[in-house]
C-alpha cells in the first residue's frame, strides 16, 4: 500500500458518519457549527465557507478575504497545533480550535465559535470601525456590518467552555479512529511488512531495533526503512509506539494494574518515555485516560 497522505486522511474523516452525525448534533444543540478543516491548508486558500458566522461571512465577502480574519485563523491554526487553543479576533469574537493527530501528526482541526462572551456594545463597534477603516473599508460597507454584528451569538463563558470540553473529547474520539484505520488497513501490503509486523506485535514488551526487525524479514535496514514507510505512513519506531500505547489502554481497563507496571509490561524502559508516548498518541496522561474510561463505563442511573 502506498503511503497515506494526509489529504486522503482527512477526506476519510470529513466523510465518516461518526463526524457528520456528532456535527450535526452539536449544532442543534449549541447553535453554533462545528467546522472540520485539514491542518495542511493555508489560511488563504480555506473556502469562504470558512468564514460561517454571519458578521465573519459578510466580512469576508469581497473579492479577497479579511487580513485581519486570515492573521487571526493564522494564529489559532499555529497554537492549536498541540493542543486546543482559543483566540479573540480583532472585532472581540471568540474562536477555539482543537487537533485532531494521528501518526503523531495533526491531520485537521475540528473549530467552533466566532461568537460573543458578552453583549456588545457601540464602544465595541466603534473600535471595529476604527480598524476596518485603517485597513481601507469604506464607510458604507462598514455601516452594512453593524446588524450582523450585533446580531452574533452570545454564549457565557461557562457554557463555551463547556461546549470547548465536548469537542475536545469528541477529537479524541476521531483521532483513535485514524489510528486504527493508519495501523490496520493493511491491503495490499507487501510481504515484508506483514511479516515485520507479525514479529513487532509478538515481541512488543522487548526491546525493538531497526536492524533486530530487518534481519529478521531478510533485508537491509535501509530498504526495510523505505518499504515500510511507503506502505505504513509510519516510521518503524512510530509504529511500534503506537501498537504499544494500543496494548497499554487495554491494560489500564484492568482496575488494579499500576501504571508502572503498565509501562513495563508493554516495552518501556521508564515511566517518563511512556508518559510522553501516551499524551503524545492519546491525548491525555494515562491516569487521566484511565479515569475518563472508568467513567464511561459506570452505568448510568435511569
Amino acid at each position: 500500500m502506498s503511503q497515506q497522505p494526509k489529504a486522503s486522511l482527512f477526506e476519510r474523516l470529513r466523510t465518516s458518519d461518526l463526524f457528520q452525525v456528532y456535527r450535526d448534533a452539536f449544532q442543534a444543540a449549541t447553535g453554533l457549527p462545528l467546522l472540520l478543516k485539514p491542518a495542511d491548508q493555508s489560511a488563504d486558500e480555506a473556502p469562504r465557507d470558512t468564514f460561517r458566522n454571519a458578521f465573519c461571512a459578510e466580512l469576508n465577502s469581497g473579492r479577497k478575504p479579511c487580513q485581519h480574519c486570515l492573521n487571526a485563523d493564522q494564529c489559532l491554526t499555529a497554537r492549536s497545533e498541540q493542543q486546543a487553543h482559543t483566540t479573540r479576533c480583532f472585532a472581540g469574537l471568540k474562536e477555539t480550535a482543537i487537533p485532531v493527530r494521528a501518526g503523531g501528526q495533526t491531520i485537521a482541526f475540528l473549530s467552533t465559535g466566532q461568537c460573543f462572551d458578552h453583549t456588545p456594545g457601540e464602544g465595541d463597534f466603534d473600535s471595529l470601525t476604527a480598524a476596518l477603516r485603517e485597513s481601507g473599508f469604506p464607510d458604507n460597507r462598514i455601516e452594512r456590518l453593524r446588524g450582523s454584528f450585533f446580531a452574533t451569538q452570545i454564549v457565557d463563558p461557562e457554557r463555551y467552555q463547556g461546549m470547548v470540553t465536548l469537542i475536545g473529547v469528541f477529537a479524541l474520539q476521531l483521532s483513535e479512529s485514524l489510528n486504527r484505520l493508519m495501523i490496520e488497513d493493511a491491503n495490499s501490503e507487501p510481504p515484508v511488512v506483514i511479516s515485520a509486523k507479525q514479529y513487532i506485535n509478538a515481541n512488543l514488551e522487548e526491546r525493538i531495533t531497526l536492524d533486530d526487525v530487518a534481519a529478521h524479514v531478510c533485508v537491509s535496514p535501509y530498504y526495510f526503512c523505505k518499504i515500510f514507510k511507503q506502505a505504513t505512513g509510519m516510521t518503524l519506531t512510530e509504529y511500534v509506539n503506537r501498537r504499544r500505547i494500543e496494548r497499554a489502554k487495554r491494560k489500564l481497563l484492568v482496575p488494579h494494574a499500576r501504571v508502572t507496571e503498565v509501562a513495563y509490561d508493554v516495552g518501556y524502559q521508564s515511566l517518563s518515555q511512556f508518559n510522553r508516548s501516551f499524551l503524545k498518541y492519546v491525548g491525555m496522561s494515562p491516569t487521566q485516560y484511565r479515569e475518563h474510561s472508568a467513567m464511561e463505563m459506570t452505568p448510568k442511573a435511569a
